[in-house]
C-alpha cells in the first residue's frame, strides 16, 4: 500500500520554510508598526542591507527618534539665541570711558575718631584725610586686645549719631543674652563703648545711635554658610539703605579660614556697587601676617596692619619714646588705591575712657601725623 505524501520521508537537499518575521520585541516609542523593508508573513524577504539603509535614513531625519546632539563648543555660533529688540547684547558690557560724565572724582571720608583717621592722605599728601576711605572695602588686622574691635564699635556710634543707618556683623560672638548671665554682653559694650565717644546719655544713645544701627549675627556655630550670611547681608543693606558696615570678623564669616580673601573679593564688588563703606577686622596668625595672607592684603581697597615693635637697641629706643628692649604697638597703612598713604607707622596707644587706638604721644617728629586740611 502506497504511503501518504505526508508521510513520505524528507529529502536532505530540501530547505526549509523561512519562518514569517515578526515585528520587534521591543519597538521605540513612535516607531511605526512596519519598518520600511521589513516583509509580512506571506511576503518576499526583504534585502538586509537595504532595509538597514531605510532605517538610516529615517533616524537622521527624526522620524521618532532622538534628535541630533550639536557640539557645546558651537552653541555660541549657532545664533539660537534671538536679540530682543532693545537688547544692547554684548555692548551692555562694553564701557567707553570717553562718554562718561562727572569722571574725576576726590575721595571722601568717613571720620571713625580714632588713629585710622589719619592714616589715608589726601591728594596733595600733605593733609589726613581725616578718615577712612568712602566707599572702600577695609581690612584692619592686627593681634588680640590691641583696641580693633573698640575703635571700631567707637566709629560706628560716630557715624549713626550723624542720622546714617548702619550696620553690624557679628560671627565671633552672640550680641545680646536675654537672661540674666552674669556677663558684659556685646550690646551692653557697644552702648557703654558709644556712650563714651559721643558724649551722649544713655537715653540720648538710644534716640540717636541705636534706633540707627542693625545688628546681624552670623556665627557659624548655629550652622551659618557664607552663602547665608551673603543673602542676608543683601537683604540688609538694600532693605535699610545702609552705607556703613562693619564686620567683626572677616575670618570667622569662613571658619576653615582658607577662602578668606576670596569672600572678601566677592563682598568688595557688591560694596562696590551699592556704595557702601566697610570695615572688616581680620586676625593675624603666628608669622604677623593677616589671615588670608598676600591674596587678602591684595583684594582690601585699603589694609591697616597693627605690630608690635621690639626696641632692640637704645638708638631705637630713643627715636620711638620708648626704652631698650620694650614692646610697643604700630600701626602700619599697607595700602590704599583710593588714597596715598602715610609712608611710615604710627605708634599708638588707647584711649583710657574709650579704649580706642589712637597716636602715642611719643610719636617720633621725623613721622609726623599730618594734619587734616582746612
Amino acid at each position: 500500500m502506497a504511503k501518504k505524501k505526508s508521510d513520505a520521508p524528507e529529502s536532505p537537499l530540501a530547505v526549509p520554510a523561512a519562518p514569517a518575521l515578526q515585528p520587534p520585541a521591543m519597538m521605540p516609542q513612535g516607531m511605526p508598526a512596519m519598518m520600511p523593508g521589513m516583509a509580512m508573513p506571506g511576503m518576499q524577504q526583504p534585502n538586509p542591507m537595504l532595509a538597514m539603509m531605510q532605517m538610516m535614513q529615517m533616524m537622521m531625519s527624526g522620524g521618532g527618534m532622538a534628535p541630533t546632539v550639536v557640539d557645546p563648543a558651537a552653541l555660541p555660533f549657532t545664533g539660537a539665541a534671538a536679540v530682543q529688540d532693545g537688547d544692547k547684547g554684548l555692548d551692555a558690557d562694553i564701557i567707553r570711558p570717553a562718554l562718561l560724565t562727572n569722571r574725576l572724582k576726590s575721595q571722601q571720608a568717613v571720620k571713625l575718631g580714632s588713629v585710622l583717621d589719619c592714616m589715608c592722605l589726601s591728594d596733595d599728601r600733605q593733609h589726613a584725610l581725616g578718615g577712612v576711605p568712602k566707599g572702600c572695602t577695609i581690612a584692619l588686622a592686627g593681634p588680640p586686645g590691641k583696641g580693633k574691635t573698640r575703635s571700631v564699635l567707637a566709629g560706628l556710634s560716630r557715624v549713626a549719631s550723624a542720622g546714617n543707618p548702619v550696620g553690624f556683623v557679628i560671627a565671633e560672638e552672640g550680641f545680646h543674652n536675654d537672661v540674666e548671665a552674669g556677663r558684659d554682653d556685646l550690646c551692653s559694650r557697644l552702648i557703654k563703648i558709644g556712650m563714651a565717644a559721643t558724649g551722649l546719655s544713655e537715653a540720648q544713645f538710644t534716640k540717636d545711635v541705636l534706633e540707627n544701627v542693625y545688628v546681624l549675627e552670623s556665627q557659624y556655630h548655629k550652622g551659618q554658610t557664607w552663602d547665608d550670611f551673603v543673602t542676608k547681608y543683601r537683604y540688609l543693606v538694600e532693605k535699610e539703605k545702609i552705607r556703613f558696615v562693619v564686620i567683626d570678623s572677616l575670618n570667622m564669616l569662613d571658619p576653615t579660614k582658607n577662602r578668606t580673601a576670596d569672600n572678601l573679593s566677592a563682598l568688595k564688588t557688591y560694596n562696590h556697587e551699592k556704595g557702601i563703606t566697610c570695615v572688616c577686622v581680620g586676625q593675624i596668625r603666628d608669622t604677623g601676617m593677616p589671615v588670608g595672607g598676600e591674596a587678602l592684603m591684595h583684594t582690601a581697597d585699603a589694609v591697616f596692619l597693627i605690630e608690635e615693635m621690639s626696641l632692640g637697641s637704645k638708638e631705637i629706643a630713643d627715636f620711638w619714646g620708648g626704652k631698650y628692649r620694650e614692646k610697643i604697638d604700630v600701626i602700619n597703612a599697607v595700602k590704599s588705591v583710593t588714597t596715598p598713604v602715610l609712608p611710615y607707622p604710627v605708634r599708638i596707644e588707647r584711649d583710657p575712657s574709650t579704649g580706642v587706638m589712637v597716636p602715642h604721644p611719643a610719636q617720633p617728629k621725623d613721622y609726623p601725623i599730618l594734619p587734616e586740611k582746612g
